[in-house]
């Protein structure tokens, strides 16, 4: 049984809106009220058109969320009091949608959380041990009964066989690197210097240095060296469901 919703929308059939959004914005009742002896009815009809669909929707949205008839019988406090009844069941709609995509995650996978302390029912990467027996699918996840300490750590996808960073087994660490580079000098005579191949990290001085008489190495790197290679990024703080 549908809720009784006594607010209806006024002149919303076809043609009915004639005055234009425009002209009606354009109109100096709309600031200063219809004078008694000269009353637009063209506006007047768009005055009451916009309120009574405002009316109409809110009403619906009372009855629909509430439950209630909505009546049209003077009674404001019972139409306040239904409003935020409405409101209230509403709100708890969405949050049951919200915490049931949550309980969706899988225990065990790391999560991006933007703040310090996880939430209840969440662990943070951190590198703790955990209870196996307390939190066993977890431990599906984790076996050795410790969380995976992703603190300052990237995480990349498992190789699978692909062969782009084979031998790497899951929840495997790895520490940083820095692909091998080439630096060779052509001289003006027709020789060249001899390349350079090998870490960056003990190559240390390569800038504005002199390597032979009529060559110099220059703009080869930019001053942002540190004691690793990391691409920008953003700091999460990680975090797991624990059951």
């Amino acid at each position: 049984m549908s809720q009784r919703n006594d607010f209806k929308a006024f002149s919303i059939s076809d043609n009915a809106n004639v005055v234009s959004q425009e002209k009606y914005e354009e109109s100096q009742s709309l600031q200063s009220g219809f004078p008694p002896e000269n009353i637009s009815t063209h506006v007047l009809n768009k005055v009451l058109r916009q309120s009574s669909t405002i009316s109409s929707v809110v009403a619906n949205f009372i009855a629909t969320q509430s439950g209630d008839d909505v009546l049209d019988n003077g009674d404001t406090a019972k139409l306040t009091a239904q409003l935020n009844r409405a409101l209230e069941q509403k709100l708890n709609i969405v949050l049951e949608q919200k915490i049931s995509n949550i309980s969706n995650v899988p225990v065990g996978a790391p999560i991006p959380w933007p703040l310090p302390h996880p939430p209840a029912g969440y662990f943070t990467c951190n590198g703790s041990a955990f209870s196996r027996s307390q939190y066993p699918k977890l431990a599906e996840a984790y076996p050795d009964g410790r969380l995976p300490d992703l603190r300052g750590e990237f995480i990349r996808g498992w190789d699978d066989g692909r062969g782009v960073d084979s031998g790497r087994i899951l929840l495997s660490t790895q520490a940083d690197n820095t692909k091998r580079i080439q630096l060779t000098k052509g001289l003006p005579d027709g020789q060249y210097l001899s390349s350079y191949q090998g870490p960056v990290d003990t190559y240390r001085y390569p800038l504005g240095r002199d390597v032979l008489d009529s060559a110099t190495a220059t703009s080869i790197a930019n001053n942002t060296s540190g004691h690793e290679t990391r691409p920008r990024n953003i700091a999460f703080n990680y975090i797991v469901k624990a059951e």
